[in-house]
């Protein structure tokens, strides 16, 4: 079991200072590795999702989502909490295989292109960039994604902190990325309440 907090934005338009912030600091779509997570619909849900991930089952769900805060200059939005559950599956279940491969059952298929980076603290209690592969035991993940749903493309935010300690740092590097985008508080949503859009 593992508990994080965090903060999401999803656009159906580029955010082209973000994009432009990150690819500057050496992260960009073309270098990402594109992974699909396919996702139980849950049509009356905006707490807990239910995917599976790369031979995974995962279960998140949001236990707690703070009123709507600004929370910095250019942005504002809602912090949500959440607790998630990974489990591995038997290799080439079966089950896996007539929903991925076989499309069944009406999963819905979410396409990601995945770019940023982890922030953590070093031995000096500086606070340092890490690649997303790397696994620091608590810190804070920054991230910009492309998502492909359905044959519509939509980007996503998100500041996403895990470990047992929340490490502190400026959150005004959001508006060092955003130029004079505003990031508002009706597109600030966890991946389970944006996806019910999609779930027929």
């Amino acid at each position: 079991m593992f508990k994080s907090r965090e903060i999401r934005w999803f656009y159906s338009t580029e955010l082209k200072a973000v994009e432009k912030w990150f690819m500057d600091n050496g992260h960009t779509f073309e270098n990402a590795i594109p992974r699909t997570d396919y996702y139980l619909p849950l049509k009356n849900q905006d707490d807990i999702g239910i995917k599976l991930r790369e031979g995974n089952v995962e279960i998140k769900q949001r236990i707690s989502r703070s009123k709507t805060e600004n929370i910095t200059r250019m942005s504002e939005g809602n912090f949500e909490n959440y607790i998630k559950w990974s489990f591995s599956s038997a290799e080439k279940d079966g089950l896996f295989q007539e929903i991925i491969e076989g499309e069944k059952y009406n999963w819905l298929g979410v396409r990601k292109e995945r770019i940023g980076y982890k922030l953590k603290e070093n031995q000096n209690g500086s606070i340092i960039r890490v690649k997303l592969d790397d696994y620091p035991e608590f810190g804070c993940q920054v991230e910009y994604t492309r998502i492909k749903i359905m044959n519509e493309i939509w980007y996503t935010l998100c500041l996403e902190w895990f470990g047992e300690k929340e490490i502190e740092f400026d959150l005004s590097v959001l508006d060092n990325m955003l130029g004079d985008f505003k990031l508002q508080a009706a597109n600030s949503m966890g991946y389970a309440e944006f996806l019910k859009k999609f779930f027929r």
